[in-house]
């Protein structure tokens, strides 16, 4: 099952199960369900949304009369993890096992991340660290970064800077969701031996930006040029769109 709009049947002490695939890396899925019941029955409905491994990750109850549509969301993240999607429809209430409580209407939608202009996720290990590229002096803007506190909590680039060679990062929030009073975002920049130069935490639903700048000197005849990294941490149910601004100039 991929997206689009799906109906099918409520039915009592019926346990459907919907697959979603295939998920890629840093994909997320925004799931909706309306119920329409039969008139004159009390039932209920559990919605579900689940892993490849059937943990449910999201789950609401509706009982009868309510018809509003319930919203779910979930973020892979790069491995992608999760690789594949369950949808859970169990219907309970009725008067006896395969009544028809009513009907459903499913819409899915599935969106890729472009996290560093990338079409893809940053991530979450700094081996396979995603490369930003900005060597080249001048002024660069990638505006659609997106880091989720469900299975996307971690972004991680890096950057290599010329010697002689000044690097200025703005990493700013531009648009949170969710309703998490504890979320927050953590942003750090390392160098090579992942030693932290600077860090900071911006919490929900603020949108101060994260500054740094960086020369890079020339040491000697070495031209090789410095290897950094920028570490974006999402904490809570909450999920972010942000940018990063970069400006490369030579000299100071």
């Amino acid at each position: 099952m991929g997206e689009g709009e799906h109906r099918g049947f409520i039915v009592n002490e019926g346990d459907q199960v919907l697959k979603v695939s295939p998920i890629k890396p840093g994909q997320t899925i925004q799931v909706s369900f309306t119920p329409r019941w039969i008139a004159e029955q009390a039932g209920k409905v559990n919605w579900g949304l689940g892993d490849q491994d059937g943990v449910i990750l999201r789950a609401v109850r509706q009982d009868s009369p309510e018809v509003e549509p319930v919203f779910m969301e979930w973020t892979s993240n790069s491995e992608p993890r999760p690789s594949t999607y369950s949808i859970h429809i169990q219907g309970m209430g009725g008067a006896f096992p395969g009544e028809i409580l009513g009907e459903y209407t499913l819409r899915i939608i599935l969106w890729d991340q472009n996290d560093g202009d990338s079409g893809t996720d940053a991530p979450e290990t700094f081996e396979r660290a995603l490369s930003l590229p900005v060597s080249k002096p001048g002024s660069y803007l990638f505006s659609e970064c997106f880091i989720s506190g469900t299975a996307d909590i971690y972004d991680i680039y890096k950057i290599l800077i010329k010697p002689n060679h000044t690097f200025i990062l703005r990493a700013q929030p531009l648009q949170w969701q969710g309703t998490g009073q504890k979320g927050q975002a953590r942003w750090e920049f390392l160098n090579k031996s992942f030693k932290r130069l600077k860090e900071g935490i911006i919490l929900f639903p603020q949108t101060s930006p994260f500054i740094v700048k960086v020369f890079h000197p020339r040491v000697r005849s070495d031209t090789k040029p410095g290897l950094f990294y920028i570490l974006v941490k999402m904490e809570g149910e909450v999920s972010m769109v942000y940018a990063l601004e970069v400006v490369i100039k030579e000299g100071r």
